[in-house]
């Protein structure tokens, strides 16, 4: 069977690149179980210090393939909730794998985002686009309402009334509207994506991976907590970073006047 997410690793950065771009590297029922059993992999192996989500061709992702839920209509009631409800908590599956993931998962933005696109976006711990990239959620052009947690991280990011607009009006957003947004955190030149998405995996890479995972932790947990129990978590995680082989290593390069080299994480 073709591979449709291919997978690329060098120096520690495992790069996921959907590959239907016929498609619009639409999500179907094979890429997503393909998707998620390889970010369930690379999250788990000690060699992987962070992953990268990219799109061949022109579109990042277009959301979920259409032909498939088209199919999935002619068929009888109960047949059709087996066909659609099994992609989407496919889907769902991926979202949360990200969100779980103590490796940093990044999303290198080659060009349109829509639909369940726009919701693993949200997802990803860090986001930069090509200035050609495009975002719309496209849930409503097509009468269905969204998945993958977008009515989960949106609202966070953008605010209610910001979200509900994204989200009703499936307005187009231009690569700068959508950093203005929240949503990514750069943009760069078309040409530059590739050399600028490995500059920020540099930088990813001088992190202590412990550190980062207590950090998202926190950071992911904060809305559930009043601010004196995420006071106390912080403690907490604090006190188990210092534990840590990083917090010393980091202590002694810090004296030492040098740059520190940190581990693989404890997990």
């Amino acid at each position: 069977m073709t591979a449709l997410i291919r997978l690329a690793a060098e120096n520690g950065v495992a790069t996921l690149t959907f590959d239907r771009p016929d498609a619009l590297n639409a999500l179907n029922e094979a890429m997503a179980v393909e998707l998620s059993a390889k970010l369930a992999r690379l999250a788990r192996h000690d060699d992987v210090r962070a992953i990268v989500l990219t799109g061949a061709g022109d579109t990042f992702m277009a959301g979920g393939d259409l032909h498939t839920l088209r199919t999935a209509l002619d068929a009888a009631p109960a047949a059709r909730e087996r066909a659609i409800g099994k992609l989407v908590r496919l889907a769902q599956t991926v979202v949360e794998t990200v969100s779980r993931s103590r490796k940093p998962v990044i999303a290198s933005i080659n060009g349109a985002v829509a639909g369940f696109g726009l919701s693993l976006v949200a997802a990803c711990d860090l986001a930069i686009a090509a200035q050609r990239a495009t975002f719309t959620s496209g849930y409503g052009r097509i009468g269905i309402s969204p998945d993958g947690g977008a009515t989960f991280t949106l609202p966070r990011m953008l605010g209610t009334k910001q979200a509900a607009q994204w989200m009703y009006l499936n307005e187009r957003h231009t690569a700068d509207e959508a950093l203005r947004a929240g949503i990514i955190n750069w943009v760069v030149p078309d040409n530059d994506l590739v050399e600028q998405t490995r500059l920020v995996l540099q930088r990813l890479g001088a992190l202590s991976p412990d550190a980062f995972a207590h950090t998202k932790d926190l950071l992911l947990n904060a809305q559930h907590r009043s601010f004196a129990d995420q006071l106390y978590a912080e403690q907490r995680s604090f006190l188990r970073c210092a534990a840590g082989d990083d917090f010393r290593e980091g202590i002694d390069a810090f004296f030492g006047k040098r740059a520190p080299s940190f581990g693989s994480g404890t997990g």
